[in-house]
């Protein structure tokens, strides 16, 4: 009899889990199922580990839209593998084509963009601590290879991080051989994305391509690329925490951000790179600054004379004025809302310079909220009245739902990687001097319905 893999795997996995601290008892996962092996796997590890680890699960399927009846079928056979496991499913379909050309993105972009906020609205809705994603040691290695090829820094070679804030990868220090071997042992089914056997994109051209040929050099290779992103993301981990404590000190600005030039040429070249990445990154909604950015700014600041200035991508800049580096942004933020506007309750409300309205409905305690990242429950008895709409202003925060403290609203849109050219255009609901709903996607935690609520104001905003 063949021997079984499923111990020695399950083993590593919770290692992995433990290690990296992936999770707490009573955490509710959403597992992020394509219909893979790599997902279909990752499912029955943590479903068999949720009586002992205890944790809740929940299947998450999101149907891009982008490979016609294949994407059906895949949602079916996942909504069929939810049923299996006796596990609520929540999926979702959108039209990441037409998201492609409104944005003009790639096709990878665009489908990350929807997936990740497609991970957000089911964070909310259902009350999700974290998700589990399905990517494996080999991912890790061709991640590490693809920013080698394209030109990056320890920050890129570390490939990706076994945990980021909410999401986690259990399966991060496994082979996908391995996960293949386990499936085949227990007689699981799974489904395949087509697009993974066609070389358009530069992931499949390494996998399919340059890996079989770096392996005739080196058998090991995959093996060697993921020592060095472990390698590099320990050395990472420890400059981050000095970067952060230096660019706390250092940057001032929020929208616009100056840098003493003399306190940092002080700094050590790697903090240097360092503080510059951060500065960028919180102007840009995670931009990054390719080498020759870097060495350009800081030939512009060990330059002579007044003011100078240098081009960034994304329409960015860089000036030395004196003896202070400016960071910030070419073009302004398109106008929001010109002032703010009363809502109307009960009623309609309609958003000049936006696509939407806002209905608004008063109703007992026996509503019953429904998962949708258009429509907030609030609790009547906590809110200020009149509730106004209004647009994004520099220095806006609030509590989002499931925290404890304020937030910074600009590094929640940062979180959630919505463009800076779009923050304008999300309705705020205010309550008093307080945010009580970020329209489209999170509410107040201070305004949230709970056990001693006695009246609800349901907010639905509807495209015009």
């Amino acid at each position: 009899m063949p021997h079984s893999p499923v111990p020695a795997l399950l083993s590593r996995i919770k290692g992995t889990i433990a290690c990296h601290h992936m999770l707490e008892p009573r955490d509710h996962i959403g597992v992020a199922v394509s219909g893979g092996v790599d997902s279909v796997v990752l499912l029955d590890v943590l479903a068999r580990l949720r009586e002992e680890l205890p944790i809740d699960l929940t299947v998450l399927h999101l149907n891009h839209g982008m490979r016609g009846e294949e994407a059906t079928r895949d949602q079916r056979f996942v909504q069929a593998l939810s049923k299996q496991y006796a596990l609520p499913c929540v999926d979702k379909e959108v039209d990441c084509p037409r998201y492609r050309e409104e944005h003009s993105l790639s096709p990878e972009a665009a489908a990350r963009e929807l997936r990740y906020r497609f991970f957000e609205e089911a964070i909310e809705g259902h009350n999700l601590d974290k998700v589990a994603i399905g990517q494996t040691a080999d991912d890790q290695a061709e991640t590490v290879l693809m920013r080698i090829i394209k030109g990056g820094g320890t920050r890129g070679l570390k490939g990706i991080p076994p945990v980021r804030g909410r999401y986690i990868r259990p399966l991060i220090e496994v082979w996908h051989e391995e996960l293949l071997h386990y499936a085949r042992h227990k007689g699981f089914q799974f489904v395949q994305d087509s697009t993974n056997f066609q070389n358009d994109y530069l992931r499949n051209r390494i996998r399919h391509e340059l890996l079989p040929i770096l392996q005739g050099y080196n058998p090991a290779i995959k093996e060697r690329l993921l020592h060095l992103a472990q390698m590099l993301g320990e050395d990472e981990g420890y400059l981050e925490g000095l970067t952060n404590e230096v660019t706390k000190r250092l940057v001032i600005g929020d929208e616009e951000c100056s840098i003493p030039i003399s306190d940092f040429l002080c700094l050590p070249q790697a903090l240097q790179s360092r503080v510059l990445q951060h500065a960028f990154a919180g102007l840009s909604s995670g931009g990054v600054l390719e080498y020759p950015h870097i060495k350009g700014i800081k030939d512009l600041i060990q330059g002579g004379g007044g003011s100078k200035r240098l081009a960034l991508p994304g329409g960015y800049w860089a000036m030395r004025v004196y003896d202070t580096l400016m960071l910030g942004q070419e073009t302004k933020e398109p106008r929001g809302l010109a002032k703010a506007i009363d809502l109307t309750i009960p009623g309609r409300t309609r958003l000049n310079g936006f696509d939407w309205e806002i209905e608004a409905v008063v109703s007992d305690r026996r509503t019953s909220p429904r998962p949708d990242p258009e429509t907030a429950y609030l609790d009547y008895h906590h809110l200020t009245f009149p509730l106004r709409v209004r647009s994004f202003r520099p220095g806006d925060s609030f509590i989002p739902l499931g925290m404890n403290g304020h937030k910074k609203l600009k590094a929640f849109f940062i979180d959630l990687k919505i463009p800076r050219a779009q923050r304008a255009k999300i309705p705020l609901v205010i309550s008093g001097d307080d945010i009580c709903w970020v329209g489209g996607l999170r509410i107040d935690e201070r305004f949230k319905i709970g056990k001693d609520t006695r009246k609800v104001l349901q907010l639905t905003m509807k495209r015009l």
